[in-house]
């Protein structure tokens, strides 16, 4: 009877200890999955920045038309901050920036855009290893750049067919640096 005791002792114990460490794993895993989605996947805490919305001329219209490059740099940093860059970052442990490529299709010139410490920069040149690749032509930029909601605008302009994103790292690193938080808009 000792023993039936002990035993029924040894088994409650275990059921105890069993149902504990099943609540700490899933405790665990809410966690890490929860951090993963609050940080990487969909970072709502990180405060955008602001980057001053670029002038442009007041026949830029005109001008874009008769083949002249009005969208530079700035214009571009502006949109891609304005849809989300921000929240783009390195993998955990990586020193492996974010990158975009532009392609402005009607004047064929290339521009690139890292996002270091959550601050998106864009620079004109041909990148090294990038994300993904947008293409578009200048009065698209124009038309975005015009619009009082850039995401909207831009969406629309996917839409339409008017501006392609391509993707060119594979969807793991792309989820690393957190496009998916840029997702709804670019896709």
């Amino acid at each position: 009877m000792a023993k039936d005791k002990k035993s029924n002792l040894k088994e409650k114990i275990r059921w105890i200890f069993g149902h504990i460490l099943a609540i700490v794993a899933i405790v665990i895993v809410i966690l890490v999955f929860g951090w993963a989605y609050y940080f990487v996947i969909a970072p709502y805490l990180i405060p955008k920045p602001f980057i001053e919305k670029p002038s442009l001329p007041e026949d830029a219209l005109e001008r874009i038309k008769a083949g002249e490059n009005i969208i530079k740099e700035g214009h571009l940093n502006y949109i891609i901050n304005e849809i989300g860059a921000y929240k783009l970052g390195s993998p955990f442990g990586s020193k492996n920036l974010p990158v975009m490529e532009f392609v402005l299709t009607d004047t064929d010139e290339t521009y690139y855009a890292y996002v270091k410490d959550h601050i998106p920069a864009a620079k004109q040149g041909n990148p090294k290893n990038e994300d993904i690749i947008i293409k578009t032509t200048q009065e698209t930029a124009f038309n975005i750049l015009k619009s009082d909601n850039t995401q909207q605008a831009v969406k629309e302009a996917k839409d339409k067919g008017k501006l392609q994103v391509e993707l060119k790292a594979d969807m793991k690193t792309l989820a690393a640096k957190g496009y998916p938080s840029i997702y709804e808009t670019i896709k």
